[in-house]
C-alpha cells in the first residue's frame, strides 16, 4: 500500500533553486524536486520581490517594469536616473560623552532618499527614530523593538540589529535604511548607555532644477526605456497582457568528474590515472554513482605487460563512520581499510604501507536545517538609578548549522514563544528625609540640657530605610541644645499614699520626701527643715472576715508537653493582720480557688529508647552483649530526629574472666557450636550435654569450686 501526502510548497532552498518545484508533505520534514522548473510567472526573490521565474530562471524585472531592462532607481529615486537630480549630505556623530538616556543626533528633512544611517561597531547603545510631531518610530518609550521594517515618514525604514560574526571578526553596529523618498520631518536619536563608537550618516536632497533641465532629464528617461526596449529585442513589459519573449543564456556545463581507478579496472584506463592506481588511492576521491567497475567481467590476460611487482596488499576505501550532526550539515568519513588487492578480502593494517595510507575524506551529511530557536542577550542595566525601571535584551532567532548557530529571519520563531525582552528593574528605592514628630522636652529642668526629635530615611513607597539611601548632606538637625534657665535647691514632695499601712486600726501613710536642685541634681543643702513623710491614720475597727487561701502551684506533671498543676486551699479568718484557719464551712459561701489548671512545658522531642542486654556470647575469654536502640517520638512512632551524638551503646564486652585452667585431658572437648549457651542453660547436669560440651562443663565445674 502506497502513502497519500498533502503537498505544500517549500521555500527554504538556495537562491538557484528558486524556479525548481519543490514540494513538502504537509507534517513531514522531507521536501521532494517535483519538477526541474515551475510555471513562468512564478514569483521568486532574486534583487527585489517583483522577479519571476521564466525558464526555470529567477529573471530581474527593471524600475521600468520591463524585464531584463537593467534600469534601477538611482540614489535620488529617479528610474534610471544618473543621480544628477539631488545632493549628497554626509556626516558623523562622535560625542561619548552625552548623557544616559535619549540624545537627538540631526533632523532628516522632508524629500530626503537613500537614507543610511549606521553604527562603526556594535555597542550597548541603540539608535531612535521618532516623527516630526514627536511620536515614536523605532526603540521609543524605553522599549527595543526587534529588527524590521517600520514605516514612517512616507518611506519604509529597515531596521538592523547586530549579527555575532566569526572570531577576529569585529561586530557591526546597528542600522537604519530607507530609499525615500521622505514626506515628513524626521528626527534621529542615541539611546545612550556606554562610550559611542561613532555613528555615519548619509542621505540625498532634491535641488531645485530649471525648465530646460527638467526636459532633458524626461527625455533621458525615455531613451533610457527605448534602450531597454531595443536591447530586449521587441520584449513586452512584466505587467503588459501580451506575449512574453525573453531570451535564456545556456548554464555552462560543469567540469568532469574523474573516475578513480582501481587495479581490476580494464585495460583501457588511461595513462593519467594508472599513475594513481599504482599507489592503491586515486587524487580525486570522489566516485560518480554508477561508474564502479563490473568486477564480474571477463578480462582477458594480456602477455605485453612486465610481471606485476606491486604490493598484495593496498588501501582501499571502506563504509562511512556515523554523522556528527544530526541535522544543520555534519560531516562523516570514509573509513580506510587495508585488503588483498587479488581478494578484495580485509587484512589487518600492518600489512599495508602506513607511508601510502590516504587521509580520511570528509563528506557532508544530514544537511537539512535544524529547529530554529530564540537566544537572548545579557540584560541592559537598568534605565534609572533608583526607582521602578526598565531592562532590555535583545532576541535574536537562530539556527544550528553544524558546530555552529546563526541568525535567521524572526518568522522562523513565529511559532515559538519568544522569551520576555523587558524586564522591570529596581536597583534602589528612592527615599527622602522626613522628620517623624516635634522636639522632645528638655533633658535638664534648669541649666543648658538638649533635645531631639526623629528623623528618619522613607522611600517613596513610604517605608523606611538605611540612612545611607538618604543624602547624609540634606539631612535635617535630629538634635540641638535646650537653655531651661538656672538651677536652684528646694524640697520636692509626693503626694501621700491614698491607703493607711492597716486595714483596719491605727497605721501610717507615707510619702517622699527629697532634697534636689532645680534640673534633676540631688546632693543639695534645702533650706528649712525637712518636710514629714509620714503621719498617722486609723481605718477603724478591725471585723473579722473570712477568705480562701490557696498555696502556689506545684510543678507540672509531665517533663514535657502538657499536663497539669495543683494547689491546695484553706479557708482563713483575717483580723487585721493576723490570719487562722477556720473550718472550710465559713468560706462556704465564697467561690473556692480552682485545685488543678492545665499546664504546657515545651514541645516533647524525640528520644531514645533500648531493649535489655543481651546474654553474653562467651562464658569466659572476653564475651559480647548487644542491644537495640532506637529514636521514638512521644506516641512511639519512629524518627530520625533524635541527636546521634546520645545515641546509647549498642554493644560491652562480658565474662571478661579468663578461661583458664585448660582441661588437661585432650579427650575432653566441645563437640557442638553452642556448647556457650549449653552451659547458661545449665544443662550440664544431664549426661548427654556434658559428653558433647566436655570442654565447656568441666570448665564451669571448676569456675563453680573457685567461688
Amino acid at each position: 500500500m502506497g502513502r497519500i501526502y498533502d503537498w505544500e510548497p517549500f521555500t527554504e532552498v538556495g537562491p538557484d533553486k528558486q524556479c525548481e518545484l519543490t514540494c513538502r508533505p504537509a507534517g513531514y520534514r522531507f521536501y521532494v524536486r517535483q519538477a526541474e522548473r515551475v510555471k513562468d510567472g512564478t514569483p521568486c526573490t532574486n534583487t527585489s520581490t517583483n522577479d519571476v521565474c521564466v525558464g526555470g530562471r529567477c529573471l530581474i524585472e527593471g524600475c521600468d517594469g520591463v524585464l531584463g531592462s537593467a534600469a534601477v532607481i538611482d540614489r535620488c529615486g529617479v528610474c534610471g536616473g544618473r543621480d544628477s537630480g539631488c545632493r549628497r549630505v554626509t556626516g558623523s556623530f562622535q560625542n561619548g560623552t552625552v548623557p544616559l538616556g535619549y540624545h537627538k543626533i540631526l533632523d532628516i528633512p522632508p524629500g530626503a532618499t537613500a537614507v543610511n544611517i549606521t553604527e562603526r561597531r556594535a555597542s550597548s547603545n541603540y539608535l531612535a527614530l521618532r516623527s516630526g510631531t514627536g511620536s515614536s518610530v523605532v526603540n521609543g518609550r524605553w522599549a527595543v523593538d526587534p529588527p524590521g521594517e517600520y514605516k514612517a515618514g512616507g518611506t519604509t525604514f529597515t531596521y538592523r540589529r547586530p549579527r555575532v560574526q566569526a572570531e577576529g571578526q569585529e561586530e557591526r553596529g546597528e542600522s537604519l535604511t530607507a530609499p525615500g523618498p521622505t514626506t515628513t520631518l524626521l528626527q534621529l536619536y542615541i539611546i545612550f548607555h556606554r562610550q559611542n563608537p561613532g555613528i555615519d550618516y548619509e542621505f540625498f536632497l532634491p535641488v531645485e532644477k530649471t525648465e530646460g533641465e527638467r526636459e532633458s532629464a524626461s527625455r533621458e528617461r525615455d531613451g533610457v526605456r527605448e534602450r531597454g526596449r531595443e536591447t530586449d529585442g521587441g520584449r513586452a513589459p512584466l505587467r503588459s497582457s501580451g506575449t512574453l519573449t525573453v531570451t535564456v543564456e545556456d548554464p555552462v556545463p560543469p567540469p568532469p568528474v574523474l573516475v578513480p581507478s582501481s587495479t581490476s579496472y580494464s585495460s583501457s584506463a588511461s595513462s593519467s590515472s594508472s599513475a594513481a592506481s599504482s599507489e592503491g588511492w586515486t587524487p580525486d576521491r570522489s566516485r560518480l554513482r554508477g561508474s564502479a567497475p563490473n568486477r564480474n567481467a571477463r578480462i582477458p590476460p594480456r602477455t605485453d605487460l612486465p610481471p606485476d611487482t606491486q604490493p598484495p596488499f593496498v588501501w582501499r576505501r571502506g563504509g562511512l563512520t556515523e554523522c556528527t550532526a544530526s541535522c544543520g550539515k555534519g560531516s562523516q568519513y570514509r573509513e580506510i581499510l587495508c585488503v588483498n588487492r587479488h581478494t578484495d578480502q580485509e587484512v589487518h593494517d600492518r600489512k599495508c604501507d602506513s607511508a601510502a595510507k590516504p587521509l580520511p575524506e570528509e563528506e557532508p551529511c544530514n544537511t537539512h536545517p535544524c529547529p530554529p530557536f530564540w537566544e537572548a542577550s545579557a540584560w541592559s542595566e537598568c534605565s534609572v538609578s533608583c526607582g521602578q525601571g526598565v531592562q532590555q535584551r535583545q532576541l535574536q532567532c537562530r539556527q544550528s548549522f553544524g558546530n555552529r548557530s546563526t541568525m535567521v529571519h524572526p518568522q522562523r520563531c513565529a511559532s515559538l514563544s519568544p522569551p520576555d525582552a523587558t524586564q522591570a528593574c529596581e536597583l534602589r528605592l528612592c527615599s527622602h528625609w522626613e522628620v517623624g514628630a516635634d522636639w522632645t522636652s528638655c533633658s535638664v529642668n534648669c541649666g543648658v540640657g538638649k533635645r531631639t526629635r526623629s528623623v528618619r530615611c522613607v522611600s517613596d513607597h513610604g517605608s523606611v530605610v538605611r540612612d545611607q539611601d538618604c543624602s547624609s548632606r540634606l539631612r535635617p538637625q535630629g538634635s540641638e541644645e535646650c537653655h531651661m534657665g538656672p538651677c536652684v535647691t528646694n524640697w520636692y514632695l509626693t503626694d501621700w499614699s491614698n491607703t493607711c499601712s492597716a486595714q483596719c486600726g491605727p497605721g501610717v501613710q507615707r510619702r517622699k520626701v527629697v532634697c534636689l536642685t532645680r534640673g534633676g541634681g540631688g546632693g543639695g543643702d534645702c533650706v528649712g527643715d525637712k518636710p514629714a513623710d509620714m503621719k498617722a491614720c486609723n481605718g477603724g475597727p478591725c471585723v473579722a472576715i473570712h477568705m480562701w487561701y490557696s498555696s502556689p502551684w506545684t510543678q507540672c506533671n509531665v517533663p514535657c508537653g502538657n499536663g497539669t498543676q495543683r494547689r491546695d486551699s484553706l479557708c482563713v479568718q483575717k483580723t487585721g493582720t493576723d490570719f487562722t484557719v477556720a473550718p472550710a464551712s465559713e468560706c462556704a459561701h465564697l467561690e473556692k480557688p480552682a485545685a488543678v489548671q492545665e499546664c504546657e512545658v515545651a514541645s516533647c522531642q524525640p528520644q531514645w529508647f533500648t531493649t535489655e542486654w543481651s546474654a553474653c556470647s562467651r562464658s569466659c575469654g572476653k564475651g559480647l552483649q548487644v542491644r537495640e536502640a532506637r529514636c521514638l517520638t512521644v506516641d512511639k512512632q519512629h524518627s530520625q530526629d533524635c541527636e546521634p551524638a546520645a545515641k546509647p551503646k549498642q554493644e560491652q564486652l562480658c565474662n571478661t574472666i579468663p578461661c583458664s585452667p585448660q582441661v588437661g585431658d585432650e579427650n575432653c572437648r566441645d563437640r557442638r557450636h553452642n556448647c556457650v549457651m549449653v552451659v547458661q542453660a545449665r544443662l550440664c547436669v544431664y549426661s548427654y550435654y556434658k559428653t558433647a560440651c566436655c570442654a565447656s562443663c568441666t570448665q564451669s565445674a571448676q569456675r563453680a569450686k573457685r567461688h
